[in-house]
């Protein structure tokens, strides 16, 4: 049976903890915020796949791979689309490292990259467009001060529900310094 997974950068212990006190500000919006254990950059999005064993093992190869750049995330706002949002996320400017590492990954899984560009993003929370209307804020352009250096990155299973998705670690990646 096909499962639906995705690769991944998981959030330091650090970054989630920074991001869960932000959060409280934002206490009052009906928004589902993610779990902390949720909290990831996606590098490649969902597919469904039947050889799970088989993309794990096309992962292996990206073990101990160098990987000294970082992600700086500078503004908090509503996304993806300002006019419709449906998400709280956090952005920041693209490292040319990232870059490359999803494309390596994307070569190796035979996986073929999306059509729009990539964006270094970070989902806090979701909510349906529909509810928007009624936030206390439509506004929401924060600036931020949030680093992380990847010590990983992960193939996860995303799990759906009609109270969203929760996502499992299958296959942890561990990097270089």
């Amino acid at each position: 049976m096909a499962r639906r997974i995705f690769v991944a950068i998981p959030v330091s212990k650090l970054l989630q903890e920074t991001i869960l006190l932000w959060e409280e500000q934002y206490a009052n919006l009906p928004v589902r915020w993610l779990s902390e254990k949720n909290l990831h950059v996606t590098l490649i999005p969902p597919w469904y796949e039947e050889r799970v064993d088989a993309v794990c093992l096309k992962l292996q190869a990206f073990r101990g791979m160098r990987a000294s750049f970082g992600m700086e995330f500078t503004r908090v706002r509503f996304g993806p689309d300002e006019k419709n949002p449906r998400l709280i996320w956090a952005e920041g400017e693209v490292p040319r490292e990232l870059l490359s590492l999803k494309d390596g990954i994307e070569e190796a899984l035979g996986q073929h990259g999306e059509m729009r560009p990539f964006r270094l993003h970070l989902t806090l929370a979701r909510f349906r467009p529909e509810t928007f209307s009624s936030f206390p804020t439509k506004k929401l352009d924060e600036r931020v001060e949030w680093r992380e250096r990847p010590a990983s990155f992960v193939l996860m299973e995303s799990h759906l529900s009609p109270h969203g998705a929760d996502y499992e670690v299958l296959k942890e990646i561990t990097l270089a310094p």
